[in-house]
């Protein structure tokens, strides 16, 4: 699944969700789905447990958890999917501990995934500012 079509569908059923990860990227893709989907909940960002003391406890109100593979100290639901909000380096470490953490729907967050998210979030920004919002490459 890609962008904003793929997601589009995905966010009409889910309401809720996590993104793993806690810098700029995450927090990017964190603004692309609120301003897209208004209705969608970011419930926590999920960071590696051994970096979880170099992140911040709370993020725009919006905490902050280790990935932890046995008892979680917090309510994690670990039914609702984990957008991987990190570079496509991080991605394989973090899906593995993800994965054993109890995690099911993990989705990478790709380059052109981000690429289409931006693009939606840009031409919506335009539309709103009673603007047209073309590409370069559909010049």
């Amino acid at each position: 699944m890609h962008g904003k079509g793929a997601l589009s569908g995905r966010m009409e059923e889910r309401k809720k969700l996590y993104i793993a990860g806690a810098h700029s990227r995450s927090r990017t893709l964190k603004s692309y789905l609120n301003y897209l989907y208004p209705d969608v909940e970011v419930l926590a960002y999920l960071v590696s447990e051994e970096l979880q003391d170099e992140n911040p406890d709370f993020i725009d109100g919006i905490p902050v958890f280790p990935i932890v593979y046995g008892k979680q100290k917090q309510a994690v639901d670990k039914d609702s999917p984990v957008y991987l909000g990190t570079r496509g380096i991080n991605h394989s470490k973090l899906m593995k501990e993800l994965s054993a953490a109890g995690f099911s729907e993990i989705i990478p967050v790709t380059v052109d995934m981000d690429m289409e998210l931006r693009n939606a979030y840009m031409e919506k920004w335009y539309r709103e500012q009673g603007r047209e919002f073309i590409l370069i490459d559909d010049l």
